[in-house]
């Protein structure tokens, strides 16, 4: 489709990003500037570029993680129907939730503490959000969800440790689903696995997006990996 055709239907965006300025502590120049892009309903959207054109950052932008990283940004972030507005100051305020927007890391193994089983994983972030209580229904629903992504429910209770890299990587998408998200992001998400795997991850991603009817944010430097599994990309280019 031809961009004058996208944006013709901007009515139709889950997410848009105006003017994005991302600079970190240290006083270097910024290393996203004046970014801006929209994301549909039931759109997979690629933002490709080289590594450190400032792919993770925007990410960490989308979910609110800039302060962890010692970042500060300008620019306006509108997301299911909610905004957030960068100044150049701390932003400590978590506007979205995890059911709006939810995100697998590259690095699949950061999702999961060591020293907790895969299901315990899932419990706290269900305890979280959904209060305490109703543990058996809980544990019901995280089998279902692991199973759904292709994971024997005995993966509950393993450790990250006791996982293959593919495993890990589908148990990741497992936790970025566990609410149903409106837009699941894919950062780097199938870095590290080989063809193989990668084929198989990504084909599960598939038929989960069109059975929960989400928009997907894919972040990736494989140009090739970009064409095959997104709807439209974007290029960002490195300062």
């Amino acid at each position: 489709m031809q961009t004058a055709d996208w944006r013709n239907k901007l009515a139709d965006k889950v997410l848009e990003v105006k003017n994005l300025t991302i600079q970190y502590d240290n006083g270097k120049a910024p290393v996203v500037r004046d970014f801006n892009f929209f994301l549909e309903e039931n759109e997979i959207l690629c933002i490709n570029g080289k590594s450190g054109s400032g792919k993770s950052t925007i990410v960490w932008a989308l979910m609110e993680m800039l302060e962890d990283y010692h970042a500060k940004a300008w620019g306006e972030i509108c997301c299911c129907s909610k905004k957030i507005i960068y100044d150049g100051t701390p932003h400590k305020k978590r506007i979205l939730n995890w059911r709006e927007i939810a995100l697998v890391p590259q690095a699949s193994m950061t999702s999961f503490h060591p020293l907790y089983s895969i299901g315990k994983t899932f419990m706290e972030m269900l305890d979280t959000y959904e209060g305490k209580g109703r543990k058996e229904w809980k544990k019901q629903k995280i089998c279902e969800l692991l199973e759904r992504v292709k994971l024997d429910s005995s993966v509950y209770h393993m450790y990250p440790h006791e996982l293959s890299g593919g495993m890990k990587q589908r148990a990741a998408i497992a936790l970025g689903l566990l609410f149903n998200p409106e837009i699941l992001i894919l950062d780097e998400a199938t870095t590290g696995l080989d063809l193989l795997v990668e084929a198989q991850v990504l084909g599960t991603i598939l038929e989960l997006k069109k059975r929960q009817k989400m928009s997907i944010l894919f972040i990736s430097h494989d140009r090739n990996l970009a064409e095959k599994f997104s709807t439209r990309q974007i290029l960002i280019s490195e300062r």
